[in-house]
């Protein structure tokens, strides 16, 4: 299935949300401030008022919390975490154009708080993944070492290493010195 734009950027949005916890980023949570708040909804190219309070931050740190659970390829707690979002937020869904987006839904007033327009996207986005049988297409990177989200936005859906980390990278220079040393060792039993 071909994801529209903006369930797309949603996917990433989500992706990026939840990479921004500290068992990925470090010691420091990467939403912890409302700058930091602010900064992320403007890459990523939110409208309407774009000032974070502290109760987006905590907002978005539940969200991040809530929806770890589409990283487990488990349909049922997801649906659960979407239900339970759409209860707590006021949606009014519309059809609205800007940008580059084209038509696409917006479920809350452009004036909604900040946490309540992050929640209405990415309930949609994983409501789009489960309604067309896509909720593999994001999760946790395949490296041994990484707990980073992945958002698969390949037709084949065959991407493996989050962007995070450079994790691809490391794990394919990992796997190339340890064939490298096996033929080395082999080279050596043989001259023994």
């Amino acid at each position: 299935m071909s994801l529209a734009y903006d369930v797309r950027a949603n996917l990433l949005l989500l992706v990026d949300l939840l990479n921004s916890a500290p068992h990925v980023t470090g010691p420091d949570d990467g939403l912890a401030s409302v700058e930091q708040l602010t900064e992320f909804v403007t890459q990523h190219g939110f409208t309407g008022p774009l000032g974070a309070t502290p109760h987006d931050v905590a907002v978005a740190a539940g969200l991040r919390e809530r929806f770890t659970v589409a990283l487990a390829n488990d349909v049922e707690p997801v649906v659960a975490a979407i239900n339970l979002t759409f209860s707590e937020i006021r949606a009014f869904p519309r059809l609205a154009s800007h940008g580059d987006w084209g038509w696409h839904m917006h479920a809350t007033a452009d004036s909604a708080p900040l946490g309540e327009r992050m929640a209405s996207d990415l309930v949609f986005a994983l409501t789009d993944l489960i309604r067309f049988g896509d909720l593999p297409r994001l999760r946790s990177c395949a490296a041994e070492d990484c707990t980073a989200a992945l958002a698969d936005l390949t037709r084949n859906q065959s991407k493996r290493f989050c962007d995070a980390r450079n994790c691809a990278n490391r794990t394919h220079i990992a796997a190339y010195r340890a064939r490298r040393n096996r033929g080395a060792n082999a080279e050596r039993q043989r001259r023994v």
